[in-house]
């Protein structure tokens, strides 16, 4: 994994899920009284409420940036962050891509923008992780949280978590258990110093080499562009049906989280019969959200534009 994130291995380590990654992150720096966090407010509550608690308690401030509702660029998007930014902004806690609107940041921009003014750069990326051809070094940020059930196709209660070498000395652990080491010599190294927490469930984590073995096989650039025609194929579809789209079509501006308007109230239903009747598995989220991944045909996403066809005549 670490490969095919371009990272050391000793930069990552296993934990449960992405929310309990997030919360590492934010339990882990030391923020005290005049520091800020600056968040997207279309962060997971794990990486957006979990702040607000932490602040309760450590007397830090916590600020939330909204971004334009159909950004028309990278740049407007940029901006909505970096005019924010201040002398007491000692984080910066964004998702890559929203599952809420589907919006894709401009990550390494606003890493850049972060890092001239010395801001730590977190990022979720439960809606990359196994979707996206990913290199953090490239991206720059400073700490990197996924699931591996979600687009990565792994197991359950498996998630990532990366921490730029730089920073690992920065983050304290949130639970110290047997493996953690008593002594200097059989301490954990690296980022895994942050993955102590006792019994762990070994057949997932087995199971998680297995599924590395399968996107190697596969490749990380071949599921990227598959995820890209797709959802692509998916918003098109969408749009020529009459449904207003939330999430951009831009590919720049978006990725596989594809969320079109429906009227109040009728997303969760339209959803249940999509799934009744169709065989198509949507959500109520944002609108009606639906995400093709690589296991998804064309066929499939024909079969959920039509379906949507039909029911937005209902």
């Amino acid at each position: 994994m670490a490969a095919q994130l371009n990272v050391s291995p000793r930069e990552l380590a296993l934990v449960p899920i992405t929310s309990e990654a997030n919360n590492i992150v934010n339990g882990g720096l030391s923020l005290g009284r005049g520091d800020e966090v600056l968040l997207w407010d279309q962060n997971h509550p794990t990486n957006n409420v979990a702040w607000d608690v932490r602040a309760s308690r450590f007397g830090f401030a916590v600020k939330r940036v909204t971004t334009p509702s159909s950004p028309t660029g990278v740049d407007e998007l940029v901006t909505a962050f970096t005019d924010h930014f201040t002398d007491r902004t000692r984080v910066l806690a964004l998702t890559h891509v929203s599952n809420v609107s589907g919006v894709r940041l401009p990550v390494a921009e606003l890493v850049e923008a972060a890092h001239a003014r010395g801001i730590f750069v977190h990022m979720d990326g439960a809606q990359v992780w196994g979707a996206m051809d990913l290199d953090l070094r490239a991206l720059g940020v400073d700490a990197f949280t996924a699931s591996a059930h979600k687009w990565y196709m792994g197991p359950k209660e498996v998630g990532l978590l990366y921490v730029r070498e730089a920073h690992i000395q920065d983050i304290w652990p949130s639970i110290v258990a047997p493996g953690w080491g008593d002594s200097a010599e059989t301490r954990l190294e690296g980022a895994r110093k942050l993955e102590s927490f006792g019994q762990r469930d070994d057949a997932a984590l087995a199971a998680l080499g297995v599924t590395a073995g399968i996107h190697d096989t596969i490749g990380p650039r071949r599921i990227e562009k598959r995820t890209e025609a797709l959802s692509q194929r998916l918003k098109q579809g969408m749009q020529d049906i009459g449904l207003d789209l939330v999430t951009p079509m831009d590919p720049a501006l978006s990725f596989g989280v594809c969320i079109a308007r429906v009227p109040a109230g009728q997303a969760g239903e339209i959803s249940r019969r999509l799934y009744a009747e169709f065989g198509i598995a949507g959500a109520a989220t944002g609108g009606m959200r639906l995400c093709p991944a690589i296991y998804n045909t064309v066929e499939h996403v024909d079969r959920a534009i039509e379906g949507l066809r039909q029911l937005g005549k209902c």
